[in-house]
């Protein structure tokens, strides 16, 4: 066994404990991380142990993610993020965590649907929804897809007790509901998680890779607790659901200004 050091010669990018279900109970069975080498290449590998911060891992058992299988094409008509970037940008990439070779196409179509999204939004902006940038490109693939980057959360602003008016905030939250579903899409996981707070403390819905056109069939679920359990496709009920939810938290957290 070959063992390396991670924290000297990788990054851990993900890490996730799975679960299997044995009867009406859900049991620990793996954890599984995904890490990156000084060469920017990506490897998942998997140990029976819980969730760590640094372990010695056999380099047997890593596995290469080959990020040419689901990074999509870039189609010319698509927005291509500014080079160079603003400093205030961020940069989402798909998760990795569940990558297995048989999910490679379901990746790439999920990123494929939240850029089709995103330029319907940068078309029709609404200034309670995120600004789009465009995409990362790198060798004729979308990697990555590039956002205006806001200093916290709606849980992060609730937790610093400064006053704030729930009324403004809900009115504009409603508003990019409303704008979303009029433009025939709709969300799929409002949460305060995906509502950020920009620098004129108002709050921006983020966060699109759920959300479809109304009537699809809805291949990501949403924030367990916080949507519609089992919602099996993209009706208007499943963002009015947790903006209740939304609602109801913000009112019992905030201090009124």
């Amino acid at each position: 066994m070959i063992l390396i050091d991670v924290e000297e010669q990788m990054e851990i990018c993900e890490q996730s404990e799975m679960f299997i279900q044995q009867g009406d109970d859900f049991v620990f069975d793996h954890t599984k991380f995904i890490l990156q080498d000084q060469s920017g290449n990506y490897f998942y590998s998997r140990t029976s142990s819980r969730l760590f911060t640094s372990v010695p891992i056999d380099v047997h058992e890593l596995h290469t993610v080959p990020l040419k299988d689901f990074w999509p094409l870039f189609d010319p008509s698509i927005t291509r993020a500014p080079s160079p970037l603003a400093e205030n940008h961020y940069v989402k990439r798909p998760s990795l965590i569940y990558y297995s070779d048989e999910r490679a196409q379901d990746l790439s179509d999920q990123i494929i649907n939240e850029v089709s999204v995103c330029e319907i939004l940068r078309s029709n902006p609404h200034p309670n929804i995120i600004e789009f940038l465009g995409c990362i490109v790198k060798d004729d693939k979308i990697q990555g897809l590039c956002f205006t980057k806001y200093p916290m959360d709606l849980a992060e602003r609730l937790r610093d007790k400064r006053p704030l008016d729930p009324e403004l905030y809900l009115r504009s939250l409603r508003s990019a509901i409303l704008h979303l579903h009029a433009l025939g899409l709709v969300h799929n996981d409002i949460n305060p998680r995906n509502i950020m707070i920009n620098e004129n403390d108002m709050p921006i819905i983020i966060d699109f890779d759920s959300c479809k056109h109304e009537g699809e069939l809805l291949d990501k679920s949403g924030t367990p607790d916080w949507c519609i359990e089992d919602a099996k496709y993209a009706m208007r009920e499943n963002d009015f659901f947790s903006f209740a939810l939304v609602e109801k938290y913000l009112w019992s957290k905030c201090t009124k200004a």
